[in-house]
């Protein structure tokens, strides 16, 4: 059995890691591809290539990788994030599950199902993958996008409302009764007694822990802690990624985030390869043929009604056009959750052994095509406002700007008044009208208001951008990189271990893993990101193994010869440091920056052997 899990284990690394290579360096096309290529290798009964014995175990494992990615984004989604969202992502995660349970279920009947099965098969349909939502937005570096925090609290909504699909179902087809309404406050308050327990307790458990056994206990605390959550969310018959996902939103409020970010992040990837590998040899080639009529309906139902639905709501919720389009482009698969409901409905017998492989068959499909739908959903994002007639796309857009002042003065009112839906409904309509008639004035007049109204609040936001250690810009200073200017930005603040500075001087220089807190509006911040992405080559950059100490002795034709170390720039022309000399037998060393070579002077240098090179062909 050990052997037979070492085998397992070996085979799935291994061939997910050689076709993520493969797909990611030639063909350039995602990793997650890459790795649900090699699962589907791995499920062909074909001699001579790697296999999997015990696919229970491979499960086991891929259910941990899930697990890590929802505690992954559950630090980047903690409860203060949670609170500015609002209530908008309730609206949308509510109606859009809904509704495509109701298109689902409906498209099913059409198909000839009978019984509980097209209820349980729309609820699949229903429900979008977050782990490979997740991973997409990482591959892409858009988790700090302001886009992605909507996405993610719809997501959080539409996995709660799958919980309550999955009760709902499991009753009915037993014939018991349920109480929603019962159900709802349960749920409702054991997330409440979580996140109060959790943020009064686990920020003060974890830097202690991380004062006395540094990354160490650090690492082993977090992952504990994320899997312990989700066993008793599994236990109370919540969903087990929804307890992962609150323990990282508790742990993102501790002072060690960006630590815990880090140290667990090889570990994450390592199951979420494990997960993607495990899709794809569930796959089995021969359902397509089989089930080709249900498969393509499925497809079709979750690819364009996953799009029209979320695009529809996103707006309605003013999230105006850009940010809608490109919430809408991630949602168009279905993944681990709804492989939870197809199980329920086959151990319940409502779902047969043929459509649980179509189902599995169709998530890989959408899986494959997401994201190509996502780039494609991302260029017509930034397109458009030029596609878009320009009296539509001022009127989408003023409506969103409406909601946004609804929301925000609504906060101000008293509590009696804030969820009065008429006097929303005429704010909304009135607060359209005066911003339409604004903007047709500033289009048909030259006026100085034209360039302020665009800055408004919702045109420009925060965003924190994370630095690599070898970025270009890490030991520049503020003041050098002029970012301000090149860019339209403000650096408001350097979030850097422990501390943060704020209002940060001109002088300041950034260090590796710090985290610029930005403002500005949306096209700027995603070119700083860019510009902040690209990483130094040059020979700054090179391992102790390609540096060493060596001997240079200048002849009378060295264009050091009567120069000073200073005057030649040695370490910023050459990257490398003049550590002696050697002048007729009397040796000097640390050599100041004034001092002057001679002839026949031996300077011992520390370097790349290529600048080292460098120097010595300055005398040929």
């Amino acid at each position: 059995m050990h052997n037979i899990f070492i085998q397992d284990l070996s085979a799935i690394l291994l061939t997910g890691g050689a076709f993520g290579w493969i797909f990611k360096k030639f063909l350039k096309l995602p990793l997650l591809l890459g790795y649900i290529f090699g699962g589907v290798l791995l499920s062909l009964p074909i001699s001579y290539t790697p296999y999997v014995v015990s696919k229970d175990s491979a499960s086991t494992l891929a259910e941990i990788g899930v697990l890590l990615l929802m505690f992954s984004m559950g630090l980047h989604f903690g409860v203060r994030k949670i609170k500015s969202l609002g209530s908008s992502p309730i609206i949308i995660g509510v109606l859009q599950a809904l509704l495509m349970w109701f298109v689902g279920t409906q498209v099913c009947r059409a198909l000839g199902f009978t019984g509980t099965e097209p209820l349980f098969i729309g609820a699949v349909l229903s429900t979008a993958s977050t782990a490979v939502i997740i991973k997409i937005l990482e591959d892409k570096q858009l988790t700090s996008a302001r886009f992605a925090d909507k996405l993610m609290a719809v997501l959080l909504v539409e996995d709660s409302v799958a919980i309550f699909m999955i009760i709902w179902l499991s009753t009915s087809v037993t014939g018991s009764e349920i109480k929603l309404y019962e159900l709802l406050p349960i749920f409702l308050c054991s997330i409440l007694l979580w996140w109060l327990l959790g943020t009064l307790l686990l920020p003060r458990i974890i830097h202690s822990a991380f004062l006395a056994g540094k990354e160490e206990l650090l690492v082993i605390l977090s992952i504990g802690l994320a899997l312990g959550l989700a066993f008793i969310s599994a236990s109370w018959n919540f969903s087990s990624a929804l307890g992962a996902f609150i323990m990282g939103s508790i742990l993102s409020e501790c002072r060690e985030i960006r630590k815990i970010e880090s140290i667990i992040e090889p570990v994450k990837n390592i199951f979420a390869l494990v997960f993607f590998v495990s899709i794809g040899f569930l796959f089995s080639p021969k359902i397509i043929i089989d089930k080709w009529q249900f498969i393509l309906a499925a497809v079709c139902t979750i690819v364009l009604g996953k799009f029209a639905i979320n695009l529809f709501f996103n707006l309605f919720a003013g999230r105006g056009v850009k940010d809608s389009i490109r919430i809408s482009g991630f949602m168009v698969q279905i993944g681990e959750l709804s492989f939870v409901i197809a199980q329920v409905g086959v151990s319940l017998g409502a779902i047969d052994n043929q459509n649980f492989s179509a189902i599995v068959a169709t998530a890989i499909i959408t899986i494959l095509v997401t994201p190509f739908i996502v780039k494609g959903s991302l260029l017509l994002a930034d397109k458009a406002e030029f596609i878009l007639p320009n009296s539509t796309y001022k009127l989408i857009e003023s409506y969103s700007q409406s909601v946004i002042e609804f929301s925000l003065e609504n906060k101000m009112l008293p509590f009696y008044e804030r969820y009065s839906l008429f006097k929303g409904i005429n704010y909304l309509i009135n607060n359209t009208k005066t911003r339409l008639k604004k903007n047709y004035m500033l289009m048909t007049s030259k006026n100085v208001t034209a360039t302020l109204d665009r800055l408004a609040p919702w045109d420009e936001y925060l965003v924190p951008v994370i630095i690599s250690s070898n970025s270009i810009i890490v030991g520049k200073n503020l003041i050098d990189l002029n970012l301000r200017e090149k860019f339209i930005v403000n650096i408001v603040a350097i979030a850097r271990e422990a501390r943060t500075i704020i209002s940060p001087k001109a002088n300041e220089t950034i260090l590796p893993n710090d985290t610029l807190l930005v403002y500005g509006n949306e096209k700027a911040i995603y070119d700083l990101q860019n510009f902040c992405n690209e990483e130094r080559q040059d020979e700054l950059f090179a391992s102790l193994d390609q540096c060493t100490l060596a001997g240079v002795k200048l002849n009378a034709d060295h264009p050091f010869i009567d120069k000073t170390i200073l005057q030649l720039g040695i370490r910023v022309n050459y990257n490398c440091i003049v550590l002696a000399v050697n002048r007729k037998n009397n040796r000097i060393k640390n050599p100041i920056s004034t001092f002057m070579f001679n002839v026949d002077d031996e300077l011992f240098i520390f370097g790349t052997r290529e600048s080292l090179e460098k120097i010595r062909e300055l005398q040929n």
